[in-house]
């Protein structure tokens, strides 16, 4: 399953190298989690995370590490999708 992280960031370029590096290894530290890049797509959000994760806790592991061990990013704005495979719900194509 992939997650989507869009966000419009508020912080300092310093600021969000460190974001980067932290969200990275968190991503590194959780067992079934792939951290697939930083991307800037052609919409209203500034950046996105793509990640890959074997159940949808471990995506969501993630963003609470964050929190817990950070506080709230410099983000102004965000949201989070996740993208299921047709298999995942249950659809033979």
């Amino acid at each position: 399953m992939l997650g989507l992280y869009y966000f419009n960031w508020a912080g300092t370029p310093e600021e969000f190298k460190e974001y980067i590096g932290r969200m990275k290894s968190i991503c590194d530290g959780i067992e079934g989690v792939e951290f697939k890049g930083l991307f800037t797509p052609t919409s209203e959000w500034h950046f996105v995370f793509l990640v890959e994760f074997t159940i949808y806790e471990k995506g969501l592991e993630v963003l609470k590490t964050y929190r817990k061990k950070y506080g709230s990013a410099k983000v102004a704005l965000a949201k989070a999708e996740i993208l299921h495979t047709p298999e995942e719900f249950g659809i033979t194509l």
